[in-house]
């Protein structure tokens, strides 16, 4: 009896290209702080270095737009002298292990914490991802993600928004018990 075999190898059309001058490729995947994201367009696979954690200021326009949708989303005013912190959640695959943001947004003790300290605090999902509790808000008008979390990264993220436009930014799961440490530091 005689058996073959063939082996067909995906055809891969789009081009793919490594920039990486001075070998900083090898010291960015090292690095805890970064992580590599690749994503697929119409063209090309992209694949881009995020940190994990980020600092930053906003211009005043972009400041400007959030509060102004922000305003628009809740139906509420925000008082732009307070710090605000936003966390934004991107449409997960549910057949894991659940829900991450059931976590986040149950959590008791933070939402205590941002109460006695009158912290304007914002759940916000991307559009077209309708959590179903009431204080979770869908960007509906998509103008919060292309501003402060432009790339999906993982689920979970957050943004701690000073007056003056300075902001810290942390991408991927975070430990909730530690924003308001940050909010201290930062």
């Amino acid at each position: 009896m005689l058996l073959s075999f063939s082996c067909f190898s995906q055809n891969n059309s789009k081009p793919q290209y490594l920039f990486d001058k001075k070998e900083q490729f090898k010291i960015k995947v090292k690095d805890k702080n970064t992580d590599l994201y690749a994503y697929e367009t119409d063209t090309s696979f992209i694949a881009r270095f995020l940190k994990k954690e980020d600092i930053g200021v906003l211009s005043p326009s972009d400041k400007t737009k959030i509060i102004k949708e922000l305003k628009n989303i809740k139906k509420q005013e925000i008082d732009t002298l307070k710090t605000i912190i936003i966390h934004f959640f991107y449409k997960e695959n549910f057949e894991t292990n659940g829900c991450c943001i059931d976590h986040y947004v149950t959590d008791k003790t933070y939402q205590k914490f941002i109460k006695k300290n009158k912290i304007p605090q914002f759940f916000l999902t991307e559009k077209d991802y309708i959590y179903g509790a009431e204080n979770v808000y869908e960007d509906k008008n998509d103008v919060i993600r292309p501003i402060l979390f432009k790339y999906p990264f993982f689920t979970s993220n957050y943004i701690i928004i000073k007056p003056d436009g300075n902001f810290y930014r942390e991408l991927g799961e975070y430990k909730q018990d530690y924003i308001p440490k940050k909010l201290k530091k930062f």
